[in-house]
């Protein structure tokens, strides 16, 4: 099967980004926007992001101290007294929990109409940035695959690494394949990925380690300004790389045409 190097998937990303930056970077910010208020409620409900406050209150609060050490000893003590909070006061109930991890679960349809759209941009058809919520529309089987590829990989990983990183590979494509079919059910949707990383694993997880720069850039900009700037233009670089890869494994790279066994 023919196939591009990751050179030129890259190339291929960039041109359309340059081609559809205005939709393509605007898309991208609401995408990220909408996880963090997603990630930032569910915190919230869980009690988590009051926890972290009042960690860091009492951190602060020995701050002086720690500038006055004068040595071990002094260092072992203050740990000592500095007591992490109760992680059973801050929490708001069982109810509460429940709704946060339904609010979690969003966050899955919401990746997979990401996917949907820097798809059919990478396919040169312009889509506006409402088509994120295309995954709203294949919910129930997106959460059934990630649950259960997801449940394979850990059980891959408890018997050994390498395995769990094969399996993730192998199932990396299910989500492109219900995108573009979505009739298809999960166990079919993952069986046809492993059909098209059959022979592509290693092609793929090279692509992802050529991100690795970037990713470390990405956090050294967060970590500096305090917000994701970076990502603005790596979300639809990295996917539409990705998305590039897929198209080309497609039968004759004339898109989703139906795969037999």
């Amino acid at each position: 099967m023919e196939y591009f190097s990751t050179r030129d998937l890259k190339r291929r990303a960039k041109a359309t980004i340059r081609r559809r930056m205005g939709a393509l970077l605007l898309t991208a910010a609401l995408f990220i926007v909408l996880n963090f208020l997603l990630s930032y409620l569910a915190d919230e409900l869980t009690g988590i992001n009051a926890w972290n406050r009042e960690f860091s209150r009492r951190l602060r609060s020995y701050m002086d101290e720690i500038q006055g050490l004068a040595g071990t000893n002094d260092l072992y003590s203050l740990i000592d007294r500095l007591s992490m909070p109760d992680i059973s006061f801050y929490s708001k109930g069982v109810f509460a929990t429940v709704l946060a991890v339904l609010v979690y679960l969003m966050s899955v349809p919401l990746s997979v109409g990401y996917t949907f759209h820097v798809l059919t941009e990478a396919r040169g058809a312009e889509t506006k940035a409402s088509s994120i919520f295309f995954g709203f529309r294949v919910m129930w089987k997106a959460l059934a695959i990630n649950l259960l590829s997801g449940l394979l990989v850990a059980l891959g990983s408890i018997l050994f690494l390498i395995p769990g990183i094969i399996l993730l590979l192998r199932y990396s494509m299910a989500i492109y394949i219900l995108i573009d079919d979505p009739t298809k059910g999960v166990i079919q949707c993952m069986r046809e990925s492993g059909f098209l990383m059959r022979g592509n694993k290693w092609n793929y997880f090279k692509l992802n380690f050529s991100f690795i720069l970037w990713y470390l850039l990405s956090s050294l900009v967060t970590g500096t300004v305090g917000a994701p700037l970076l990502n603005i233009y790596l979300t639809p670089y990295i996917n539409l790389t990705t998305s590039y890869f897929y198209i080309d494994l497609l039968p004759a790279h004339n898109g989703p045409d139906s795969i037999s066994f």
